[in-house]
C-alpha cells in the first residue's frame, strides 16, 4: 500500500518527493501516523535535523505540516514531540527552499480554521 510504501522511506530516512508526499496521501493517512504512539511522526521530527540533505529536511518540513492539517488534534502531537521548536528553527536555514518549507509548516501549526 502507499502507506507501507511512505513508512518504509521515512524508515531509510531517503525522502524524495512523490506520490507520498502530498496532499492527498495526507488526507487518507493522517489517522495511520498515529500508530505506535506516532513513531512515523517521531521519525519525521529526527528527519527535522538541519545538516541533513535540504531535501529530505524540506520533505519532513513538508509532512509535518500535512499531518497537523489533516490529522485532529495534529498541532499539539507535533508540539509534544519536540517539532514545532524544531521547525521554527529551520525558518532561518541558510538553504532557502527549507527555510520556504518551515515556513509553511508553522503557518499550517499556528493557523486556527474557524469551520
Amino acid at each position: 500500500t502507499t502507506l507501507e510504501r511512505y513508512a518504509a522511506e521515512v524508515r531509510s530516512g531517503d525522502l524524495a518527493w512523490g506520490l507520498v508526499h502530498t496532499d492527498k496521501f495526507w488526507r487518507e493517512n493522517a489517522r495511520a501516523a498515529e500508530a505506535d504512539d506516532f513513531a512515523l511522526i517521531k521519525l519525521l521530527v529526527q528527519l527535522l535535523d538541519g545538516d541533513r540533505d535540504p531535501t529530505v529536511v524540506s520533505i519532513a518540513c513538508y509532512d509535518v505540516g500535512e499531518f497537523v492539517r489533516f490529522y485532529p488534534n495534529g498541532k499539539a502531537v507535533v508540539k509534544h514531540l519536540g517539532a514545532k521548536d524544531k521547525i521554527m528553527a529551520l525558518i532561518d536555514h541558510e538553504d532557502p527552499e527549507i527555510q520556504r518549507h518551515a515556513l509553511q509548516c508553522v503557518s499550517k501549526i499556528l493557523v486556527t480554521n474557524w469551520e
